[in-house]
This record gives structure tokens, sequence and C-alpha cells, in this order.
């Protein structure tokens, strides 16, 4: 080791010394050159072996300075180091808005388009036009555009694999009704709408026809994706509202994006009877994607079945694959977006395959590309031009349509499909979130000229409202329809384990099963898993939940433990693990020990926040990896401590353990009777001592969490591979013993 510093250290020296040696003779040749030829270097009054910088005056450094910081500025200017800065800065304001929108218990892509307002001239504009002009001139707009269509152009493919066929097929009856009424009711308020908004707001030059049903398409869109993460989120995806939902906005989806490339053909091709060619040529090629490509695409499917079988020359062409379809749609004259969006529809039904391709996909669209569009979005959006005239009025003329279209259409409908009221609110709430969708039909529009500027910031923030609007109308809901003054049913499930790793997922169901007494024959456990990011696609939360907890569910049979799992994307682990214990009474709630990034405290972080703010009795695992539970040791400090020994006991009986007792301050004697007589019942050998390396033998280690923080000598002790430290708080029942 030693001799290899060495050598290093003296190949540096040679480099250092030979580099020194070739630039003084570097220095020598550039004299000579000026001596030579005194006007090639501007420096006539140099003498010999003096550098011309060291004659240049104070000012002239000065100068110097201040030409090298233009140079830079200039540099920013250019294309690629502008376009860097706004990538950087959009990334930036558009995460931080994200959370903020979630912290207030609203979708991530609430904060994601306020963010593209802020940026834009209703309000950075507005305050610093300098700055805005700098950041944002309109010779960048192109290139901003063309990178937002491209990220689209892959989001709306990765929408696309998301649409369950099966799904629509399977409740195809009422989802049909319920999703037509909530296109067909806006659709014809947003027509008649535009009988008053036509004269004054249409772009010169568009006729009636278009413009009326581009606004009733605006008004009849739902945001398939949102509505998804709503749903992930509220814990609805595996109820019957949840999946009726679902399949509404999938078929919302499909059905409002054909007839916008109708209104487009028509748009485009500049007459009617153009249109229905256009039209046709559209059908044409949505017949020839359904029934020929997607075939051949399913047999490419059972070929590329896992991560080693899709190589780079497959991902090419699955890649390639959206942007042919969306070049093939552009050309035909309806939109590339379409194109894209039927790629993913007609990709094989392989959940592996799809989830790969979304994995390689989803992450750099989410957050590069849609930020852009979003900044994009908001420096269309001119919040300044509502303030002419009365055109806050005709917002609110717009805002009102919006939701008594999509609301009152979707609640109705599903009430006459046999729904109660409750459920028919709302999946009418659910069905009036519009979103990013949304802001794609209005850029569309807005590109093709179909809307004014004034139109497109009503419709900006009239999807901003009704997205917003859709967590307080469901809790606003689930709250009028609640059954009051009923007490909750106590002890309906045992235990809670909440665990991030199914590996220590495991660890903590084995300590659930040891608690429990042995006579015990109900054993029941809520197993708790949450993703860390609430962007994440329903394909790919599916995937978690599924690999989360299948080690679990087999390890429940064959412990004879009634299991139940509870799982969601989450931008707020804490908070929701909180809601989660305040939902219900729980006799423990057992946690794996986790260090901090700043800190080697295993209760630092989450675990302090989660034991601070509940009341109920918990354990948290401290362990790498819990090994066998053939020795286990309670660490007794105060006659409080002793609620733990029976717990221990339950352990030791479940798993055929011996159990011993750490007494190290003499405890044991000032123990209640009970206690003391279940040391000898159960013949508990005690360990006296107050040297910790006797805990080095026990498999686990049980220890009131007070009494741990309170000795220094527990905390410093290091426990041995396959060991575990369970800390316990014990508060207020002792209803598992």
């Amino acid at each position: 080791m030693k001799r290899n510093l060495l050598l290093y250290l003296a190949l540096l020296a040679v480099f250092f010394a030979a580099l020194f040696t070739v630039l003084e003779y570097g220095d020598s040749l550039e004299f000579q050159k000026a001596s030579v030829n005194p006007t090639a270097t501007g420096s006539t009054n140099s003498t010999p072996g003096t550098p011309a910088a060291s004659l240049l005056t104070d000012d002239q450094i000065l100068g110097e300075w201040v030409k090298a910081l233009l140079r830079l500025l200039k540099g920013l200017r250019d294309p690629l180091p502008l376009l860097l800065m706004q990538i950087g800065l959009v990334m930036i304001v558009a995460r931080i808005a994200g959370r903020f929108a979630v912290f207030i218990g609203q979708p991530s892509v609430i904060g994601e388009i306020i963010a593209g307002i802020l940026l834009g001239p209703s309000l950075f504009g507005s305050l610093q036009p300098e700055a805005y002009a700098f950041v944002f001139p309109k010779s960048s707009m192109g290139n901003l555009q063309l990178l937002s269509q491209i990220g689209l152009v892959f989001f709306m493919f990765v929408v696309g694999m998301e649409l369950d066929l099966k799904i629509l097929r399977n409740q195809a009856d009422s989802a049909i009704l319920i999703s037509h009424a909530s296109i067909l009711l806006p659709f014809i308020l947003g027509a008649w709408l535009a009988l008053s908004l036509y004269p004054n707001l249409a772009p010169p030059g568009i006729s009636f026809l278009s413009f009326s049903l581009f606004l009733g398409i605006g008004m009849s869109i739902t945001a398939f994706p949102v509505l998804a993460r709503i749903v992930q989120e509220r814990g609805l995806t595996k109820t019957k509202m949840g999946g009726i939902a679902l399949t509404c906005a999938a078929t919302d989806d499909v059905t409002a994006w054909c007839l916008l490339a109708c209104v487009i053909a028509l748009v485009q091709a500049g007459g009617f009877v153009p249109g229905i060619f256009t039209i046709l040529l559209a059908i044409s090629y949505i017949l020839i994607m359904l029934f020929i490509v997607r075939p051949w695409m399913k047999r490419a499917g059972n070929i590329f079945t896992n991560r080693e079988a899709l190589t780079k020359t497959a991902v090419t062409f699955f890649l390639l694959f959206p942007l042919a379809s969306a070049w093939i749609t552009e050309a035909i004259g309806i939109h590339a977006l379409f194109g894209a969006f039927l790629a993913g529809v007609v990709m094989p039904e392989k959940p592996k395959l799809r989830t790969l391709l979304a994995e390689k996909v989803e992450d750099v669209s989410l957050t590069i590309f849609l930020p852009l569009f979003f900044a994009l979005t908001g420096i269309r959006t001119q919040m300044g031009l509502l303030f002419q005239g009365n055109l806050w009025l005709d917002f609110a003329a717009v805002l009102g349509v919006a939701v008594t279209g999509k609301f009152a259409g979707s609640a109705i409908a599903a009430r006459l499909a046999g729904r109660d009221w409750k459920e028919s609110l709302s999946l009418g709430a659910l069905m009036n979130t519009r979103g990013l969708m949304e802001l794609i039909v209005l850029n569309i529009g807005f590109d093709y000229g179909i809307l004014s500027a004034e139109v497109f910031s009503m419709m900006v923030l009239m999807a901003l409202v009704t997205t917003f609007m859709t967590g307080p109308l469901l809790d606003g809901i689930e709250k009028a329809f609640s059954i009051p003054s009923q007490k909750q049913i106590r002890n309906a499930e045992e235990i809670l384990l909440a665990f991030a790793l199914n590996s220590r997922g495991i660890d903590l169901l084995r300590l659930a099963f040891g608690l429990f007494p042995h006579s015990s024959k109900l054993k029941e456990v809520t197993a708790l898993h949450l993703s860390p990011d609430s962007t994440i696609s329903g394909k790919m939360a599916q995937r978690y939940e599924k690999s989360s907890f299948e080690p679990l569910h087999k390890l429940s049979r064959e412990l004879g433990i009634k299991l139940k799992t509870l799982y969601k994307p989450s931008d707020n682990v804490t908070k929701d693990i909180l809601k989660t214990l305040q939902s219900r009474e729980y006799k423990i709630f057992l946690m794996g020990g986790a260090r901090s990034l700043f800190s080697d405290d295993v209760l630092g972080g989450k675990i302090r926040t989660l034991l601070s703010e509940s009341n109920g009795d918990a354990g948290i695992l401290v362990s790498e990896k819990l090994g066998k539970l053939g020795q286990l040791t309670v660490a007794i400090f105060s006659e409080k401590d002793s609620s733990i020994l029976p717990l221990a006991c339950n352990i030791a009986k479940n798993y055929n353990s011996i159990v011993s007792l750490w007494d190290p301050s003499g405890i044991v004697p000032q123990l209640p009777e009970k206690d003391r007589t279940l040391l000898k019942k159960e013949k508990i050998p005690i360990l006296r001592g107050g040297d910790p390396s006797v805990l080095g033998e026990a498999d686990l280690i049980l220890c009131d969490l007070d009494a741990w923080e309170e000795e220094p000598e527990l905390r410093n002790w290091e426990l041995s591979d396959g060991a575990g430290l369970l800390l316990l708080r014990i508060r207020k029942n002792r209803s598992l013993i």
C-alpha cells in the first residue's frame, strides 16, 4: 500500500516538473517571436523577461474583467446555455410547487401547473419584466415547445399503456353510460356557451363550428392520470367505486380524444368535405392499429417478457413505435399526441413489458419534459387579460358550465345506473378532475389558432380550479354521508406494522406473531407499505404493492395469521402512517428502527415524529436482519419495565424460546407480586450486574423505550449479527398479554 502511494507521488512530481520545463521553454519562444515581430503580440514596451500582463494598469485589468463578464453573459444568451438554464429553473420551481401542493393535500400536478403560471407573464413577467425577458426571450419559445412536445408524445404513450381495455369490457355497461353522459352534457353546454363567447373572444378567421366544437371538447375532458393518482392516494383502487371511476375516466379519455381528432381534422382540412376525408383516414388508421398492428405487437410481447430479453435493439424498436405512430397521425392531419396515445393502447398486454418500458420513459418525461410543458402553458397564460372588460364574468360562466356539466352529468347518470347518492356524487367529483389532460387539449387549440389568448387563459384557470376542488369535494361528500355517533369497534385488528423493505416486513411479521398469546386463535395483522413518491404510475404502484406483500402473504399462511394489507404512494410517509394509526384502534404498532440522513440515532427523523404524535403502544425493531429467536433477554431498569415480561413470555411460547432477565439495578425484588410470580412460574433466570456484555448471547433484547433513552450504555452497545433490539412503549393497554 505504502509502496504504491510513493510511486503515485513520484509520478505526480515527474509530471509537474516536465510540465514546468515545457512552459518555461515555451515562454522563451514567445519572447523571441515578439522580438522578431513586435506588432504580433500588441505589446512593444515589454522588457526582456517581464510578462506583458504585469505592465497593465489597474483600469486595464478592470476592463479585462468587465469584458470577461460580458462574454459570460453573452454566452448565456446562446441557445444551448439558455435552454439548460430554463430547464434547471423550471424543474426546481415545479418540484418546490409540487411539494407544496402535496403539503396542502392536493395532487402534485396542481403545484406544477401553478409553477408554470408563476413563471409566466402573470407573475414573473409582471414583477420583473427585464429578468423575465432574459430568462424566457421570445426567440427561445420554439426550443421549449419542441422539447415539451417530444415529452408529451412519450407521456401520452405511457397514458395509453396505462389504459386497461379489459376493465372497459368488464364494466362497459354502466361505465359507458356514466362516461358518455359526463361528455355529452358538458359538450352541449360548452357549445351553447360558445354563442356568447364567439363574437368578442374567438380569434379572427376561425369558424363558429370549430370554436364551439373545441370549447365543447375542453369542457368534456377528464384527467385520467390525475384521477388515477387521487384514487390511489385515497385507497380506493380495490373498491367498486374506484374501479368504476377509473373505467369511466378511461372511456372518457378514449371518446374525448377521438372527438378531438375529428375536430382537428375539420379545422386542418379547412372545410367539411375535406374534413370528412381526414376523419375517414383517421378511422382507417385506428382500425389498422387495432386489428393488424395489435396482434403483431402481441407476438412481440410473447418474446420480450423480461428485462434480460429486452435488449437495446428491442427498446429502440418499442420507443420508435410511438414516434412513428405520432408522425403518421400528424401527417394525416389529426395530431401527433393521438398517435402516441393509440400506440400505447395497442402495446402488448404484458404487465412486465409495459412496466419496463414505462420505467425507461416515465422518469425523464415527468421530471424534465412535463415541467417544460407547464412552463410553456404558463407563459401563454395571461391572467392580466381577464381584468379587461367583463372577462372575469365570462370566466365565471366558463367555470360554472364546466362544473355543472361534468359533475352533474356524471352524478345523475351514476344515480340512474343504480348507484347510491354517495357513490354517484363521489364519481361526479372525480370525473370533474381535468388537470394535465385539459392543458394538453388547450395547448393544441392554442397552437391551431382556435382559442384566443383570453379564452386560453380562462380555460387554464378553469382546469386548475376544477382539479383543485376534487379533494375538498370528496372530503365534503364523505363527511355528509358519514354515520354519526357510532362507537368504533375496538380490537378488530390486533397489530399494525409499517415497513419499507419487504425483508423488514418479514421480521416485523415474525415479531407480531410472537406477541400474540399462545392460546389465541384469532391472529390479525395489518401490514402498511407506502411508496415515497405519489407521482408513480398505476402500473408501477401495482408492481410495488405485489412485490412488497408477496413474501408477507406467504409467511402469514405458514404462521396462520390473517393478514390485511394497506398500500398507497405517498409524498409524506410520516403523515400517512399517522392517518392510518388514527383511523382505528390497534393493539400495538410495530416499525423498524432507522437512522436518519444526518444522525446515527435509530429513533431519528420519522420515528420520533410518529412516537411523539401517537399515543398507542408501539414497538421499534432495531436489527439489520433478524435471525433465530432462540434466546430472549428482557432488560429491566424500573418497575414500569415489568410490562415487557408477559410479551417476552408470549414470544418464547410461540417460538419455543428461552427467556432471561437482565437486572442491572437490582429492581426485581421491588416488582409487583404478579410479575415475581410470573418469573417463578416460567423459571426465568435473572442476570445481575451492570455490564451490558451479558446481552451478547441474546437473539432478541426487549427493552422499555424510556429506559433505553436514559441508559447510555445501552445506546452505545452494538448488536451481534442476526440479533435484534425491540424497544417497547406500553402505555394504555396490555390486552395482548
